[in-house]
């Protein structure tokens, strides 16, 4: 144990966690990490081994065999779920981190160092609620292990967004299927079930997401898990992200159904939510409207929720998007983008959209290594968010790195059809640096890029390599109605070399063009 940690505060932390309804775990898996913190504390931890723990806490005789017999992997399993999860809600700000790293069962204890900004609580003012309920379904062992399984794994998946509370525990299903449990009347938004039904050895896994009060059906979905599927907890990690994302992304079922109870309200009343579905519609269209729609609601969340990291995390991103649409110039967001920025990931370390933000200023003062530790903890923080994981992508190809950046793009694209189709605009940066420009013109020749500057400039550059001097002079109008010189924005943008150098080519060249009116 770490000199700074005395066993009273790493009890202290254990009682934390166990009394918190964000640690989903029964009492089988509580017990199990009791009895691993109390042995590793009395100094016995270098005997916590699988068949001593059979024996000790799951009631295993002398004959267990651990290949016949998987019950200690399999609740180590639940353990490490349950303490992520807890982790990644109310324990986010918790000094001491009690873990199981994968491979053992010694647990380890660390104090994190929390700066003071960091303890004050997020506001969760005006952020939806979804309660789990117990799944329902057949009970043999292996639609059991599904119907346990699955609602901690989508609370875990779910829990990944920062804009979004999730209730678990796991509550029961009423006997009235259309009813709410008595415990969630007035604290929730949304209620998920589940269903798992077996036939033939093989399973069939149904959601559904309604919002209350009203169980006005939301999203439903169906998965099948075939009688040949090797790895259980694979597959429900599998429909865990999918249910994650199709639920709580950007453009999904619970964003979509709030924007139209939002619509309309004055921006004085703004909550954090709000503010986050003014991002994703302006992202959408990309408007000059749209953008001052989102700032508005960002600053107005930031008033009315200023310990909130994501609010601040809206800010700072709307003012990339003012420099993106040409409204300000790069020079004149990075000191207030950076405090918003800076501010947002002391409050939520762990809220991709701050990660993302105070990488983007990073990159902007020129600190590459800070702005990829940061780019990268964005994209770990939460895979299942795929327009800010796509937004990553393009960032990770200008930079030069096409293979971590485009297959970002491509797996974003593949878990979130709905994303907008500007989104594949960055697939045409690697062939526009390799030389390949009719590929890249092609790529981008029916893409709509809205009033972004960025996007147009790659559009007109790739167009005019290409030969297609008409569309490239037909994309630098965008340049001309911002009355800004298409070359000198392009070098305030950091990006690689190569693409530097392809964009200069390609722009000035159209410029010349364009001023002649020669389109040979």
């Amino acid at each position: 144990m770490k000199e700074d940690l005395t066993r009273e505060a790493v009890l202290e932390q254990l009682a934390r966690m166990l009394s918190s309804p964000d640690f989903t775990a029964g009492p089988r898996v509580q017990k199990f990490l009791t009895h691993l913190v109390n042995e590793e504390l009395d100094g016995r931890g270098e005997l916590l081994r699988g068949t001593a723990l059979a024996m000790d806490v799951f009631g295993r005789g002398a004959d267990f065999d651990s290949n016949n017999d998987p019950i200690v992997r399999i609740e180590a399993v639940k353990l490490r779920k349950a303490i992520e999860h807890y982790y990644l809600t109310s324990g986010t700000e918790d000094d001491i981190v009690i873990s199981v790293p994968k491979g053992r069962y010694r647990p380890e204890f660390e104090r994190r160092k929390v700066a003071p900004a960091q303890r004050a609580a997020p506001s969760m003012h005006g952020l939806p609620t979804l309660a789990i309920l117990r799944f329902e379904g057949g009970d043999s062992e292996k639609a059991q292990l599904y119907r346990d399984g699955l609602p901690e794994e989508i609370a875990l998946e779910l829990a990944r967004f920062g804009q979004i509370r999730v209730i678990s525990g796991w509550l029961n299903t009423p006997e009235d299927d259309e009813s709410v449990p008595a415990e969630l009347e007035g604290r929730t938004n949304y209620i998920l079930r589940g269903n798992v039904r077996e036939a033939a050895g093989s399973l069939r896994v149904s959601v559904q997401l309604s919002r209350v009060p009203g169980e006005t059906l939301v999203w439903s979905d169906r998965f099948r898990v075939g009688a040949d599927e090797a790895d259980p907890f694979e597959v429900q990690e599998r429909i865990a992200r999918q249910c994650a994302t199709r639920m709580a992304d950007a453009y999904g079922a619970v964003a979509e159904d709030l924007s139209a109870q939002f619509s309309g309200r004055a921006a004085a009343d703004a909550s954090v939510f709000e503010a986050l579905l003014a991002f994703h519609a302006h992202m959408r269209t990309s408007r000059l409207a749209s953008l001052q729609e989102f700032r508005d609601l960002s600053e107005a969340a930031v008033r009315d929720n200023p310990s909130s990291g994501l609010a601040h995390a809206l800010v700072a991103i709307g003012l990339i998007e003012a420099a993106s649409l040409g409204v300000m110039p790069v020079s004149d967001i990075i000191d207030p983008g950076r405090g918003h920025a800076e501010k947002a990931i002391a409050l939520a370390p762990n809220c991709q959209e701050a990660l993302f933000a105070a990488a983007a200023f990073a990159q902007a003062r020129g600190d590459d290594a800070r702005y990829r530790n940061l780019i990268d903890r964005a994209v770990e923080a939460n895979q299942n968010g795929t327009l800010l994981t796509a937004l990553a992508g393009g960032w990770f190809a200008k930079a030069g790195d096409f293979e971590k950046g485009l297959a970002l793009v491509d797996d974003a694209r593949a878990r979130n059809p709905l994303l907008p189709i500007w989104t594949t605009i960055a697939l045409a940066i690697r062939p526009l640096v390799e030389g390949d420009f009719q590929t890249a013109s092609a790529m981008v020749r029916h893409v709509d890029a809205r009033d972004s500057l960025y996007d147009w400039m790659l559009i007109a550059a790739a167009h005019e390599l290409a030969g297609q001097h008409d569309l490239a002079r037909e994309a630098l109008s965008v340049f001309d109605r911002a009355q800004l010189d298409p070359v000198e924005y392009a070098s305030t943008i950091p990006m690689s070399p190569e693409l530097a150098q392809r964009l200069q080519v390609g722009l000035t060249a159209a410029q010349e063009k364009a001023s002649s009116g020669n389109t040979d």
